[in-house]
């Protein structure tokens, strides 16, 4: 083998070596499904999740607003058919005889009741010239739809979040479970050798007692984080619609780039102007605007082009066969309706309140939550490497308490806290990288500007696959 290819073989086992921890406890999981990376997930998650399907269905259901104000302005068309058994009375014979068919004379001869049958066809058209409160529904329907369209798009960006959010909960409990199962196999370790340094007479049992408790307290984590594990692969499963195989680490070199812009005020300017939740909220307000005068609009004139044409068929003695065409302008206008328009219209007023106040609770929790990620991504920045330094100081301690407790200078309780030390810093490395890149899709989510490229972007930086 050449020395590149030694060089190359080293590396593949360090990096081997470095996550089989994480791999071995990810190949624990339930083996349904083949996707195992976020970009996959993502695509499961476009056809499966299940708040996505709902927002969808929503959104068509309501753009139909606007085809049913719009009909209010076209004509109305409609037609009618009945057939009738008409009896009428006359004082006086009619013209048809001494007694017409279907006629029977009273007693008195006075009286002729007639009996007949009416067949009618009709249709009935009319035209709005104008409506007050048709015009109001469709500037309010026109609000309707774009806010529906603007709640979609929002949830697509919100499933982008939730699949990443997810997929880093699956790998920061991966990394919670493998550093808590080494961290109990070396307090396991130390509890081991403080055993038999104590049967050798060399130790006391105070340090058996000590290791003791620092594995104990050990063990229980390892429990919590399996749980944890599980709880994540469920929380996955949910969005996705079915378990998954495996899902590949994150690369340990993730690179750490600052907001750009610089500011959080630009970003909070751009989620005021393009955070779909924010402009939701606004078209919403507007709609419930534009309602108050719809309803105002039910007491006020309409006014309406009208046409008929009717034919009717029926026996002679109840008038022959007769047509009746006409043509008119209509003009309705509904004085009083026992108060119900007034209180419709309080009843909206006190709604579009409503909306104005979900609409600036919206802004301010889109800004909250705009500066929270930004904040989170400059921190991050720096948590990385303070938990990153960390780790590195933590593995140089436990290596010299090591030492000092074989020279003699220093206690096994010294070795036991500074292990301890030293795992927890682990834990807290692995997760500060996480949170950077949650808050990273946030900013960018608030903004509006989440796309699939930022999810891709993240799914470059994972480890391939196994196979």
């Amino acid at each position: 083998m050449t020395e590149r290819g030694s060089g190359m073989a080293l590396a593949v086992c360090f990096s081997m070596v470095r996550y089989s921890l994480v791999l071995g406890v990810l190949a624990l999981m339930p083996k349904v499904a083949a996707a195992n990376d976020l970009k996959e997930f993502y695509d499961l998650a476009l056809a499966r999740d299940t708040t996505l399907q709902a927002a969808h269905f929503q959104r068509d259901a309501l753009v139909e607003a606007r085809p049913q104000a719009i009909a209010q302005w076209l004509p109305q068309i409609a037609a009618n058919v009945s057939a009738m058994r008409e009896k009428e009375g006359f004082n006086n014979e009619p013209s048809l005889g001494t007694q017409a068919a279907d006629c029977a004379i009273s007693s008195t001869a006075t009286t002729q009741r007639c009996y007949g049958t009416a067949h009618t066809l009709g249709l009935n058209m009319s035209q709005t010239l104008w409506s007050f409160q048709s015009f109001s529904q469709l500037k309010e329907a026109n609000s309707q739809v774009a806010a529906a369209e603007a709640n979609f798009q929002g949830a697509q960006q919100s499933l982008l979040l939730r699949v990443a959010q997810a997929y880093f909960g699956i790998l920061s409990a991966a990394d919670q479970l493998a550093t808590n199962v080494a961290e109990r196999d070396a307090f396991s370790t130390l509890l081991n050798q403080a055993k038999s340094r104590e049967q050798t007479g060399v130790g006391p049992r105070s340090d058996v007692d000590q290791a003791q408790a620092f594995y104990d307290a050990t063990e229980q984590s390892v429990i919590d984080a399996r749980n944890t594990l599980d709880d994540a692969n469920l929380a996955m499963a949910q969005i996705v619609g079915q378990h998954v195989e495996t899902v590949a680490p994150l690369r340990e070199d993730i690179p750490l780039v600052a907001p750009d812009p610089a500011t959080a005020d630009e970003w909070v300017a751009s989620a005021r102007l393009d955070n779909f939740d924010v402009r939701t909220a606004q078209l919403n307000m507007e709609a419930a605007s534009r309602d108050i005068s719809v309803q105002r609009g039910r007491g006020l004139p309409t006014i309406s082009l009208t046409g008929s044409g009717s034919k009717i068929t029926q026996d002679e003695v109840l008038g022959g066969n007769q047509t009746l065409d006409t043509v008119g302008v209509s003009f309705n206008w509904p004085l009083f309706s026992g108060g119900a328009i007034a209180s419709a219209v309080r009843q909206s007023r006190a709604l579009f309140r409503e909306s104005q106040a979900n609409y600036e609770a919206t802004k301010r929790n889109t800004e909250t939550q705009t500066r929270a990620a930004f904040r989170g991504i400059v921190t991050g920045i720096q948590r990385i490497g303070a938990a990153r330094r960390a780790v590195d100081s933590g593995a140089r301690a436990v290596e010299a308490m090591r030492r000092n407790v074989e020279f003699g200078t220093g206690t096994e309780f010294e070795l036991l806290d500074a292990q301890n030390n030293y795992y927890t810093a682990r834990r807290a490395y692995a997760q500060t990288r996480y949170d950077y890149l949650t808050n990273v899709l946030t900013l960018k989510q608030q903004a509006g500007r989440l796309t699939e490229q930022d999810l891709v972007a993240i799914d470059n930086l994972l480890i391939e696959k196994a196979t």
